[in-house]
Formats: C-alpha cells, sequence, structure tokens
C-alpha cells in the first residue's frame, strides 16, 4: 500500500494528462505581489474570508479570498475562480499571481475559492470525503459571494464562475444543474457565464469506459463506484432547454477521447438553444491551460477568457 500511496500523490501531483487534475498541489501556492499597474495587491485584498463552517471541517477549506479591481466604476463585475487538483489536492492562491493581475487590471474583482478535498491518498474509505461534498462546498461559496460581494465592491448582478479541471467540473455542474445553486435559493440565471477550461468529467460514464487504472481511481477517489452518482455528477445529463443555462466558455485538447467529450458538452449546450464558445487549445498541455490566463506571451487563452468575460458583463 506504501508503494501505491506514494503512485497515487504523485500521480496526483503531475497528472496533466489525467481526467480531471489540475497540479495544482500545496507545494505550488504563489502569493500574490505588487503589481506595477495597480499596487500592492496582497495588502488591499481580503484573504481566508469564511463563507460557511461546517464541524470537523478545516476552516482554510471554507474560505476564499476576495481581490479588489485596480480601479474602474463600482459595483465592480465579480469572477469566481474554481482551482483544480483532481478534488484531492490544490489550493486557492495557486497560480493564482497572473489571474489577479489580469482580472483586477481589467476593473474586475476576482473571488478565488476553496473547497474540501477528497483524500490524496488510494484507500477508498467509505466515510471519505467525495461527491457532492466538493460541489456543494463551491456551491456555498457562490452563494456566500451573491449575498455578502457587495460589501467588497462587487456586483452580484455580474457574476462569472471560470474553473481548470477538477474546477472546470465544478463551475459546469454548478451552471447545468440548478439543484446545487437552489439550495441557496439561487437560479442558474444567477451567473452571467461559465468558463470551464479542460476536464473529461463532463460525461463521467462515458470517460470510465475507456479510463487508465489511475484514471479510474482518481475518479472512483472522487465520485464512488456507483454509475447512477456518476452519471448525477456529469454536467452533460443536466443539460436541458429552457432553465436558463448561461453562455459558456469551454476548453478543447488533449487525445481524441478527451477532446470528443469536450466537444460534446459544448456540442449539447449549442443544441437546446445555448451559448457555447470553444477555446482549442490544442497545443497546450492540461497544466498549461491553466497557467496561461494572464501569462506574458500567452496567445491561447488570455484573449478568449478577456473576450468571454467583456461579452457576459455587458
Amino acid at each position: 500500500m506504501r508503494s501505491t500511496t506514494w503512485r497515487f500523490v504523485a500521480t496526483l501531483t503531475a497528472c496533466a494528462a489525467l481526467v480531471g487534475c489540475g497540479g495544482d498541489a500545496p507545494s505550488t501556492l504563489d502569493a500574490p505581489g505588487p503589481d506595477a499597474t495597480c499596487g500592492d495587491v496582497a495588502a488591499r485584498a481580503a484573504l481566508d474570508v469564511p463563507y460557511q463552517a461546517l464541524p470537523g471541517v478545516a476552516p482554510d477549506l471554507q474560505a476564499l479570498d476576495i481581490y479588489p479591481p485596480c480601479s474602474g466604476s463600482q459595483p465592480a463585475p465579480v469572477v469566481v475562480w474554481v482551482h483544480g487538483g483532481a478534488w484531492a489536492i490544490g489550493d486557492k492562491r495557486a497560480q493564482i499571481t497572473d489571474k489577479v493581475a489580469l482580472f483586477t487590471a481589467a476593473g474586475y474583482l476576482l473571488v478565488s475559492i476553496n473547497y474540501r478535498l477528497s483524500p490524496d491518498t488510494p484507500d477508498l474509505d467509505p466515510a471519505r470525503v467525495m461527491h457532492p461534498r466538493h460541489v456543494e462546498d463551491a456551491a456555498a461559496a457562490v452563494a456566500w459571494v451573491h449575498d455578502h460581494i457587495a460589501g467588497y465592491g462587487g456586483d452580484p448582478a455580474r457574476l462569472v464562475l471560470l474553473g481548470h479541471s477538477a474546477g472546470a467540473h465544478l463551475v459546469a455542474l454548478l451552471g447545468t444543474d440548478p439543484a446545487w445553486l437552489g439550495a441557496h435559493g439561487l437560479p442558474l440565471a444567477t451567473l452571467a457565464g461559465v468558463g470551464s477550461f479542460d476536464t473529461e468529467a463532463y460525461d463521467i460514464p462515458t470517460t470510465m469506459q475507456t479510463a487508465s487504472a489511475m484514471q479510474a481511481l482518481i475518479l472512483r477517489n472522487a465520485f464512488g463506484d456507483d454509475p447512477a452518482v456518476w452519471a448525477m455528477a456529469s454536467p452533460l445529463n443536466h443539460v436541458v432547454a429552457g432553465q436558463g443555462i448561461p453562455p459558456f466558455l469551454v476548453v478543447e485538447r488533449g487525445e481524441p477521447g478527451r477532446r470528443q467529450t469536450e466537444a460534446a458538452f459544448a456540442q449539447r449546450l449549442r443544441d437546446v438553444g445555448g451559448a457555447s464558445t470553444v477555446i482549442d487549445a490544442g497545443g497546450l498541455t492540461h497544466e498549461e491551460v491553466n497557467a496561461s490566463i494572464g501569462a506574458a506571451g500567452d496567445t491561447v487563452m488570455t484573449a478568449p477568457v478577456m473576450a468571454f468575460l467583456a461579452a457576459c458583463f455587458r
């Protein structure tokens, strides 16, 4: 078991080719620093703000960080970022520096959230954190933002979710299944848009049919072994006409099966009369999709993301 555990952790930490992994291990944390156009970002931020408190859950996993815009009219449009990491690792400050600089310089208020994580060992303890805990927390965080962000200068009527990898799955589920935000009295129309960047978890049952042993273990760790749960956790199965699904921005990249799953989700949105725009990120690795947002010299991710936000925030 010790060898299996090591391989599982190593895979989670460097899983650019695997389902739902974001490469956002805690060791990659990068605290925002001074921005020449915006002053000291860290000094202006509200960090580790609790959005809920659950017994036995570490407070950091129930907290979010708020980065106000450099300038612009108040109240500011709000971007909520949901990190990746195979639903088992990662943190709200992982690879956040470029995103803070990008979004706040554009006049947007950025919120980055944490949520409960599944174990980073492959023991598959029946009592482990798994679906729906991740999405429940993400929904609670979004509801908190909607209800409280005006006090930080944000506009709850202009709210977009962005996420990478496991975070891409979570924001896609929040944007298609009305149950999660509905538990907080919010309709899908609360969201002005959703950016879901590179995940095969749009359709978990289909992905499980061809998953490698380690891919399957990652998904089982997060979603259990019940195919009915896999189906309910799959955003593709909740894309229904007439329920107010917001516009989506979706990444396509990777091997053919992955591209097919991502393309199928984007097409399903269009089939029901929704809006979906696709970024072809075929020249990037899974991890580079995340790292490229706001990075100097990026020619793939940043411009489409900013164009999408501008359209959502009109």
